[in-house]
């Protein structure tokens, strides 16, 4: 059987360069605090290694942070040591607790600097961009942006309305290709098997229940289906939808993926509150919003 061009793409892409920098300079000023690891910290974490700009990772209990604990991490000792010498700390999407002379790279969280930006600005506003900047800062040289680096953050800071081709110069395909390439690599597993949970999850959706988050704001309701790669077949096939995951604390998380900004800010003011779901989180601009189902005996 020959390839799609979706899996020749995305076979091309495993491999896709990150950065095109070379022997960069020893030495750095500041000091990066980094979260919990997904496909943009990684990409964060290779440029900090390729300009060889020190970083310390957060961590809870002498474990790197996940997503659910990122923002309950205590400063380490090496950033408490950095800001006492008058060096800039820069903490990425971690610690909700920290002294005010602490810089963020963040988008997640309403003050956060990349939080509510529009995906015209999703470079700007994404952790990627938002390191990058600081290190050309820093590092007082430029340090290019490649195809790679901005699929990475557009993924990242808005992806439903980076499949509607709404992120300049970020192609609604190229952008599946590498969604592929990464998941596939990820997961150690074919592209050509990602691709078929993909289109089984894409059915799935358009089958699915329809759940009213306000008056006329409906959404796919998938919380009690089993369906692989559902994020990535949700953005692809452009339908917003709630899931329903296990978080790591036991809680069941419920998600709101790729919606509009009148989809997820219903989840978030409406739907939400009247299920009496908590730690409601989220971003109508980029997209997201979660909560979670209060665990038995947290009531």
């Amino acid at each position: 059987m020959r390839p799609t061009s979706i899996e020749a793409r995305a076979a091309a892409l495993i491999h896709f360069p990150m950065s095109p920098n070379r022997q960069p300079p020893r030495g750095h000023g500041a000091l990066f605090v980094l979260g919990a690891a997904d496909p943009e910290m990684h990409a964060i974490e290779g440029l900090l290694d390729e300009v060889r700009a020190p970083y310390v990772v957060a961590t809870v209990g002498r474990k790197r942070v996940h997503p659910g604990n990122a923002y309950r991490a205590a400063m380490p000792p090496a950033a408490m040591a950095a800001l006492r010498d008058g060096r800039d700390v820069y903490l990425v999407e971690c610690i909700g607790d920290a002294p005010r002379a602490a810089r963020r790279i963040d988008h997640h969280r309403p003050g956060d600097p990349g939080y509510g930006q529009p995906p015209a600005g999703f470079w700007a506003a994404s952790s990627l961009g938002q390191t990058v900047a600081a290190l050309r800062m820093h590092l007082a040289r430029d340090i290019a942006v490649t195809p790679g680096m901005r699929l990475v953050a557009a993924a990242d800071h808005c992806l439903g309305a980076a499949y509607r081709g709404e992120c300049p110069g970020v192609e609604p395909e190229a952008l599946l290709a590498w969604h592929v390439a990464s998941r596939a690599a990820f997961e150690q597993r074919s592209v050509s098997a990602l691709l078929r949970d993909m289109e089984a999850s894409r059915l799935a959706l358009r089958c699915a229940p329809r759940v009213s988050l306000a008056p006329d704001i409906q959404v796919a309701d998938m919380r009690t289906q089993a369906a692989p790669e559902l994020l990535l077949a949700a953005a692809r096939e452009g339908q917003c939808c709630l899931s329903a995951v296990r978080a790591r604390d036991g809680r069941t998380k419920i998600g709101c993926l790729v919606g509009s900004p009148l989809q997820v800010s219903a989840f978030m003011q409406s739907w939400a509150p009247a299920q009496h779901l908590v730690d409601i989180y989220g971003d109508p601009v980029r997209g997201f919003a979660g909560a979670y189902v209060v665990a038995a005996g947290h009531a």
